[in-house]
């Protein structure tokens, strides 16, 4: 950024501060000042640079996995669309890649620099390591280049993302009204930055506050604003120091292996193996979800450009949505879960757990026999019901989620206040729906073995809860397992496999 772009800014934000402030006791040459201006003159190079390297490498990747332009549909939009649908994509990117940050003590060393800022303003904007830079770059922008907007669509959602950021960060007291809901505003991220316990890893999103509301980490008090932000860490004041903080910081915890802190406690060994056992699980379940993610979302891609070829176009659209909507989910809580509290013992409840959870997938090895429209219309509304409803009930089982017989918290409201296992019995709609649609005997083989694998799931994972959660006896007794208002004790009957020893 050069000086005049910098002279500009600074007529435009400091009046703005000085006539609407939100904290009128802050001087405009407040502490730390200097430091970030160096940021404005020196980050940049650094961070093009870098993100250059990584998104550059990344493009090339996606050009030899796909080709060159997989998507040309959104370039013959309107720009306004386009540059909606930009804000759109990036901020869900940003999104996720801003609460990975928050929750990979890693990432966070380098994020903890953004959150030094003790008295916030417009030039406090740019206070960002580079890592942290390029990481959530390249998150919340490949896929907006991934999607084809035309060059003028994406120097004009450049142009309001960079202006929306140095407004949220400004020292104004400017509210949105009802409109704070959709659009963020400075009131919502200053509350971002607050050094206060309530508002701690709230309010992720860059400029679409809805996602947040969404994902349940909104946080907006009424008639309050922060009382001060910043960590509760030491963190050097100046450029040069802070860029090799976070790297002298993760040198020392991985060397010296520096003893737990308040927020961490020792862990025995069974726990430390559940814990690893359960972040390489999360792996898989990124790389395998992600992917189909990647499939609908052709999917979806193909039924838009080809909508007058599609009988009912409507109805697909709607399905497609919906199944995207549920993997998007699914990878997000798996990003964002609990640790495990306890897990089950034993080979044959993962294997149970895993082929109950891809078995459906070997359908690729059936061709589909042809159906009649009817029938069609039939099995798309039984998937998108079911999904639908599965959709629902993992939003209510929320941070819980998992494939494996695990513990992590209890769930008793909602839809598990009607069965115990929600989830499993929303999904049994779906996959009548496949087995409809594919309309072989195969399917109706493969969903037969899925139904009793699903089942002995509920039961591995009834076991592990019932010795996690001394209250679930008195919840079991008042809810049934599957079946709503239907108790099949033989069905019930929990497997005992050993939970872990602690």
């Amino acid at each position: 950024m050069d000086y005049t772009a910098i002279f500009i800014l600074a007529c435009i934000f400091i009046p703005l501060e000085r006539l609407l402030p939100l904290h009128p006791e802050q001087r405009t040459l407040r502490r730390d000042w200097m430091n970030d201006v160096v940021y404005v003159l020196v980050n940049g190079i650094v961070v093009r640079a870098g993100f250059t390297v990584v998104a550059g490498a990344l493009m090339l990747g996606v050009v030899q996995l796909v080709g060159p332009n997989p998507i040309q549909w959104t370039g013959a939009m309107p720009l306004w669309a386009q540059v909606l649908m930009a804000i759109v994509v990036a901020d869900i990117g940003y999104y996720a890649a801003h609460r990975i940050c928050h929750s990979v003590p890693a990432l966070w060393k380098f994020h903890a620099v953004h959150h030094s800022i003790e008295e916030m303003d417009w030039l406090a904007t740019h206070r960002v390591h580079p890592v942290d830079q390029i990481f959530s770059s390249t998150l919340s922008l490949l896929p907006v280049w991934c999607m084809g907007f035309t060059l003028e669509a994406l120097v004009i959602h450049q142009a309001i993302y960079q202006a929306h950021a140095l407004l949220l960060h400004s020292n104004v007291r400017i509210k949105f009204g009802p409109l704070k809901w959709l659009v963020a505003s400075p009131e919502y991220h200053h509350w971002h930055h607050a050094n206060e316990r309530d508002a701690y890893d709230r309010n992720f999103a860059a400029q679409l506050s809805i996602i947040d509301v969404i994902a349940r980490t909104m946080f907006m008090p009424v008639r309050r604003a922060p009382k001060s932000y910043g960590v509760n860490e030491d963190i050097p004041r100046s450029y040069p120091m802070q860029l090799i903080h976070p790297f002298r910081s993760l040198v020392s915890s991985w060397a010296l292996k520096a003893p737990p802190t308040r927020l961490e406690t020792p862990m025995p060994t069974a726990a430390k193996t559940r814990t690893t056992e359960d972040k390489l699980g999360k792996l898989a379940m990124l790389i395998i979800f992600g992917y189909f993610g990647y499939k609908q979302i052709t999917a979806l891609i193909s039924l838009v450009a080809n909508r007058d070829l599609i009988p009912l176009w409507g109805l697909a659209f709607f399905s497609v949505i919906a199944g995207a909507t549920f993997l998007g989910l699914i990878l997000y809580y798996t990003i964002t879960r609990l640790p495990p509290r306890d897990s089950t013992a034993g080979i044959m409840p993962r294997v149970v757990a895993v082929v109950g959870t891809f078995i459906m997938s070997l359908l690729i090895v059936f061709p589909p026999q042809a159906i009649s429209a009817e029938m069609r219309i039939i099995s798309t509304l039984i998937i998108s019901v079911g999904t639908v409803m599965s959709i629902l009930c993992l939003r209510q089982l929320g941070r819980s989620f998992s494939i494996m017989a695990t513990s992590r918290a209890l769930k008793t409201q909602g839809a598990y206040s009607i069965v115990r296992h929600p989830l499993y019995a929303a999904e049994v709609l779906m996959i009548v729906g496949v087995i409809v649609g594919h309309g072989t005997v195969g399917a109706l083989g493969l969903g037969a073995i899925w139904l009793v694998l699903q089942v002995r799931r509920a039961q591995h994972e009834e076991s592990v809860l019932r010795h996690t959660f001394p209250e679930y006896e008195d919840y079991a007794a008042r809810v049934p397992m599957l079946i709503p208002g239907l108790r099949l004790w033989w069905l019930e009957a929990p497997v005992k496999p050993a939970p872990e020893a602690v």
